[in-house]
């Protein structure tokens, strides 16, 4: 998706028809956009995503004031007005032309919300256009709603990004993006294909087999429901965990609290890597018990078998003095080594017969020959057992006692916090000790709940087995359990794809979202996409990781550097499949359009975020004030820029002072008094 112009009708500021070229070139990818507070920067923004979708931002204030104030004022009682948004681009080597729209009717000097409408058109070859039937379908294909928060966002509340409760959204809305939904959809409608062809099953499979289908379809059922209750939990979990941060970091900002926090989050961090080493040592002294316990059980056995050994050696039973496969040899061939003929049952045969019990056979004598070599190496590795055991033994005392320790540490630090004479802080160490504890509760009825998932996935596994086993005599019947058989197996298969693919999307975002941030940081943080998809930052002291206090500003950058992974990986994805000749060639590519890039950052980032703004995306609007936008941020964004403009205001409050800005040398209006409130899109060039 390419932007390439924008024209807003009456559009809350925006008073009249005013438009604005987007379109990029191959080396000048960005649009900017100054204005002043209040001059309609977010009003552009949300003009994308009213016309995209019909909705606004939050942050918009008095959505139902859609039409410019000066002209629904003037407007008499009982006549209409139009506000439109028409948005020009391209996607997937298609033009589209897109139109939202509603005619507002004067009752009052009140607006009320409006009832719009949406068209969308493509352009033929010969330049003649077409109007594309269901618009807002399309529109959702081109770009779904939920995946528009990477493209179009005010960049002082991007930082909603990364609190615990959007990560569950945020991951949904990216599979989306990488056309992953398609397979979710499969396995979500899966079941209900499974429960169609099972019902011939019970109808006509038999009494046993009707009765294992219906145990089946109630287990499926519990199965949807308690998802459902994790699914409750999980976003439960992740608010109240979101709380008890935000309330760690006040006492990592208060002056008083922060060297106890920051001593207790080394403690905290020391204590987990303290409990990790514990329970590898366990599991380590696990494995060797499991896998060469016996060895301890081997000393009299060797004695008593080295013993054995010896004794046949000295009665000269080892090594045999004569093989019994060559005495059946000699009796086979009917002669023995002296040329004595050896018919059966005459004395020469007996006696060499007899020579036969007498003879050892050679697998024995070579089994024994092993087994003496075996004896030596057997009591070394007795003996390195109850080494390695010892070593073991005292590794866990160690990090039984570091565990102790820590504990005790931390509780009183804990202590220190709890009972501070500052009544702030005891309010904040009640609070983050309160959702401690209804953490502690939610994470137990989780894992209750995921106990109860895996019981039933093992009761469906053993019913389905018994299903395969029951006696069906009905044709009709056996095909649909076997086409169920079929169904079981496809899903399960997804479900493999699917974690598979999730992992590897993690794995690849998790990298891209490390280089991003390190071009933009100068603190040595390092980000983090863990396994639930949440976005951490941590630093390390002394080899000790430690999360550090998001700011937000540190929010911000942690934020668009997710963003950026999220845009670069889209593009390979669809330039992967354009190789496989599945897709266009501007597959995958999405603008950025941001208010507000730099409001909670200090200069020396406002350069280096403006520095990686520029290669974030094919396309890229940047909407900023004068003074989050002159100086180093304009200096290392202008050599990129295609299309630049102001958003001039007028304003008529009593003793407002003209303001001009200054861009490539030359002044231009910024804010100038009029009569009436609204904003004109000044094109620079």
């Amino acid at each position: 998706m390419i932007l390439h112009s924008i024209t807003l009708t009456n559009f809350r500021q925006f008073r009249g028809v005013q438009s604005f070229d987007l379109r990029p070139d191959s080396f000048r990818t960005v649009s900017m956009l100054f204005g002043a507070n209040g001059a309609g920067k977010t009003t552009f923004l949300n003009a994308f995503t009213w016309a995209l979708y019909g909705v606004m931002s939050d942050d918009v204030e008095q959505q139902e004031r859609m039409v410019t104030d000066s002209v629904w004022q003037l407007l008499p009682i009982g006549d209409s007005v139009e506000v439109a948004v028409e948005v020009w681009f391209d996607h997937e080597a298609q033009n589209y032309r897109l139109l939202r729209s509603a005619t507002l009717r004067k009752e009052s000097y009140e607006q009320s919300m409006p009832s719009h409408e949406v068209k969308l058109w493509t352009t033929r070859t010969d330049g003649s256009s077409e109007i594309v039937g269901a618009p807002q379908e399309k529109i959702h294909t081109i770009l779904p709603r939920g995946v528009s928060r990477f493209f179009f966002f005010n960049g002082e509340r991007i930082e909603n990004l990364v609190k615990k409760g959007a990560y569950a959204e945020v991951q949904k809305d990216i599979k989306v993006l990488l056309d992953w939904e398609h397979v979710e959809r499969a396995i979500a409608d899966l079941p209900a294909v499974d429960r169609r062809l099972t019902q011939d099953l019970k109808n006509r499979g038999g009494d046993r087999a009707s009765e294992i289908q219906t145990a089946i379809d109630e287990l499926q059922e519990q199965d949807t429901v308690v998802r459902e209750q994790l699914r409750v939990l999980e976003g439960e979990l992740a608010i109240l965990s979101e709380e008890r941060e935000s309330a760690t970091n006040l006492l990592r900002q208060h002056a008083a609290a922060a060297p106890i926090q920051e001593r207790r989050d080394a403690v905290t961090k020391e204590l987990e890597e303290a409990h990790a080493a514990y329970e590898e040592a366990v599991a380590e002294r696990a494995t060797l018990v499991a896998t060469q316990g016996f060895l301890a059980f081997t000393g009299s056995l060797g004695e008593k078998t080295q013993a054995m050994a010896d004794n046949l050696y000295e009665k000269g039973a080892l090594p045999a003095p004569l093989k019994r496969e060559f005495v059946d040899q000699l009796l086979e061939q009917g002669a023995c080594i002296c040329g004595t003929p050896l018919a059966e049952h005459t004395g020469p045969w007996e006696e060499v017969k007899d020579w036969r019990q007498r003879a050892g056979l050679q697998a024995v004598e070579t089994a024994w020959q092993k087994l003496s070599g075996q004896l030596a190496p057997l009591t070394a590795a007795r003996t390195k057992l109850h080494n390695d055991l010892m070593t073991l033994m005292k590794r866990i005392g160690d990090q039984r006692e570091r565990v102790a320790r820590l504990v005790e540490d931390k509780s009183e630090l804990d202590g220190k916090l709890r009972d501070s004479a500052l009544e702030d802080v005891q309010a904040l160490e009640t609070k983050r000790m309160d959702l401690n504890n209804r953490i502690d509760t939610k994470q137990r009825q989780i894992g209750s709940v995921q106990a109860e998932l895996e019981r039933i996935a093992k009761d469906i596994e053993r019913q389905t087995k018994e299903r395969s086993r029951a006696e069906v005599t009905d044709e009709l019947a056996a095909k649909a359990r076997a086409r169920s058989d079929l169904v079981q197996s496809v899903l399960r298969a997804l479900k493999e794809i699917l974690a598979f693919r999730e992992e590897d999307m993690r794995k690849r975002l998790d990298a891209e979202l490390k280089t991003v941030f390190r071009s933009i940081t100068h603190q040595n943080h390092v980000p983090t996409l863990d396994k639930g998809f949440e976005l951490t930052l941590h630093k390390d002291v002394n080899g000790v990781k430690l999360p550090v206090p998001k700011s937000t500003g540190e929010n911000q950058i942690l934020s668009l550097s997710f963003v950026a992974a999220v845009s670069k990986l889209a593009r390979e994805t669809r330039k992967k499949r354009r190789a496989e000749g599945r897709s266009a060639e501007d597959a995958g590519t999405y603008p950025i359009v941001m208010d507000a890039a730099f409001g909670s950052l200090d200069q020396d980032y406002q350069q280096t975020v403006a520095r990686a703004l520029a290669k974030m995306a094919p396309q890229l609007v940047v909407l900023v004030s004068k003074s989050q936008g002159l100086g180093d941020v304009v200096t290392e964004l202008m050599p990129y820029v295609s299309h630049l403009g102001v958003i001039e205001t007028h304003t008529s409050a009593p003793g407002s002072a003209t303001d001009d800005i200054e861009l490539e040398g030359m002044s231009y209006p910024y804010i100038r008094p009029a009569e009436s409130d609204h904003s004109e899109l000044k094109v620079i060039k």
